[in-house]
């Protein structure tokens, strides 16, 4: 078989975490479930399928050094630098051609670093019936069944198979739904949450690029030119830098024939703000959720995080409360999916 490589790909901000996550540590590197940030949780789940030395962490150079100090593990070269950050087809390709030198006849798995998942053993089961059924596909989809009318989430319509299958046909992907559209997916029973975690052949993955992103695949055969010479970076950076910026799902995904998913086996989030803590940790029981040093009294439904000092609620309800980094946040649940409001307000020191 063809060695298989996973990319993590941490190039998100987590503005939705402020002040936990910010500009100088953005939220794959943050401890939000426990005493290992996001990316390290990811790197273990996915450790036993994929050896450290073909796991590749896709990473600004801002972030390099956080990187590496929390995966020791991971070799030096495995951390592939961004220039800027052109979104996820750019960090993929740019992933691809490292992938190539090594391995041309190499197989990619596309994991973000910031999800949360349920159950290791489930996840690597599903992750291993992916590449099962990857053989004559254009690429393996991980969908996640729906358990709710999520408007956040893109999804993906697949085909039940008529025979019992682990994948299904992929007949086309959809950006996030209203209200009504979102119940009638749930309902469906052939719709499935994007997790943005991809699986496809490094020879397939570049002729799709070709096929779907000519000019983003011309950028990206002038770097492979490059890479691995010496006083090549400020041109790299430089080509780069000119990459459209477009995401691997609608440059790519969303236009491409032959596609199989695989239904995910377990429990998982995006982790996309504060409030979407009640889904991953245990409430008490009075329904808070607490990270860290917290008192209550009287208090229900809150969602306390405290990264040093003590944080103490009473008689309050439905609130998120963080303190971290000198600043505390206090803001109504219903209003964390727009925390990158508050953030832009405040300016781009507190960033």
């Amino acid at each position: 078989m063809a060695e298989l490589f996973a990319v993590v790909m941490a190039g998100g901000r987590g503005e939705r975490f402020w002040p936990l996550s910010a500009n100088h540590l953005p939220k794959p590197f943050i401890r939000l479930l426990g005493s290992s940030s996001l990316i390290q949780d990811t790197v273990s789940r996915i450790e036993p399928i994929v050896p450290l030395e073909r796991v590749l962490i896709s990473i600004g150079a801002a972030h390099v050094d956080t990187a590496r100090r929390q995966l020791p593990q991971i070799p030096a070269e495995n951390f592939i630098v961004e220039p800027v950050g052109r979104d996820t087809s750019a960090c993929i390709g740019f992933c691809a051609l490292h992938i190539e030198r090594r391995d041309p006849e190499a197989v990619m798995l596309a994991l973000p670093a910031d999800h949360f998942i349920s159950d290791p053993s489930a996840y690597q089961k599903t992750v291993r019936s992916g590449i099962e059924n990857l053989e004559g596909t254009a690429g393996v989809v991980f969908g996640i069944p729906p358990t709710r009318p999520e408007t956040g989430y893109g999804y993906v319509l697949a085909e039940k198979p008529a025979v019992r299958s682990d994948a299904w046909p992929v007949v086309r992907f959809v950006e996030k739904p209203d209200a009504a559209a979102a119940s009638q997916f749930v309902a469906s029973g052939n719709y499935f949450w994007n997790s943005g975690m991809f699986l496809w052949k490094i020879r397939t993955l570049l002729n799709l690029f070709q096929k779907h992103m000519p000019e983003t695949y011309a950028k990206l055969c002038e770097i492979r030119l490059l890479l691995g010479k010496d006083g090549s970076d400020s041109e790299i950076g430089r080509i780069f830098s000119s990459i459209p910026r477009i995401s691997i799902d609608f440059g790519i995904m969303e236009k491409t024939s032959g596609l199989r998913l695989v239904p995910a086996q377990f429990i998982w989030d995006d982790i996309g703000n504060w409030a979407s803590l009640e889904r991953a940790l245990p409430p008490d029981s009075m329904g808070n959720i607490a990270q860290g040093t917290h008192v209550s009294l009287d208090s229900s439904g809150c969602i306390i995080y405290s990264q040093d000092d003590m944080v103490a609620t009473f008689g309050v309800s439905n609130l998120i409360v963080v303190q971290a980094y000198g600043k505390v946040l206090v803001c109504s649940k219903d209003k964390a999916a727009d925390l990158k409001r508050l953030v832009t307000a405040l300016g781009p020191q507190e960033g």
